[in-house]
């Protein structure tokens, strides 16, 4: 019990001392997609601000207006968001994702309209099972809005 109140007290003098350490964080994308988050913006992106409440023991807010314009970063306030630009290589992920999930939902389709009666795993009975009508008509009811959504 002794040992017990002691990590108590430490955890709990850490978490009062967090709002100590609140300032500002930044937020940018890297070419490949990849979010990053830090107390430094870097020095060529295009960085979004995400300020923390609480007071610092270092000021959140610059000084003087010479270190406000040295910061790299825009907030909201002074410029509506632009939604950042996807890389090539994720465009490309995105793409591939789409067309696979459209060949998926088109083959899902042509199943439940050719076939009457289709087994599948019932995994909340632990069995397999076939599709009663009404179950085979919603399934196909879904899969026409997925081919709608992937292959348009």
């Amino acid at each position: 019990m002794k040992h017990f109140s002691k990590v108590f007290g430490a955890l709990l003098a850490m978490a009062l001392c967090l709002p100590l350490h609140a300032g500002k964080i930044y937020k940018w994308q890297d070419e490949q997609g990849s979010w990053h988050y830090s107390e430094k913006p870097p020095l060529e992106e295009q960085v979004e601000v995400i300020k923390i409440k609480g007071k610092s023991a270092e000021s959140a807010e610059p000084d003087s207006p010479a270190e406000e314009d040295a910061l790299p970063s825009t907030t909201a306030e002074e410029k509506p968001k632009e939604p950042l630009k996807k890389s090539a290589e994720v465009l490309a992920v995105e793409k591939t994702r789409k067309a696979e999930d459209c060949q998926r939902a088109r083959t899902n389709l042509d199943s439940l309209t050719h076939r009457t009666r289709i087994l599948y795993d019932d995994e909340e009975k632990g069995e397999q099972r076939y599709l009663t009508e009404e179950e085979r008509q919603e399934w196909l009811k879904k899969s026409q809005g997925q081919v709608k959504e992937f292959c348009d």
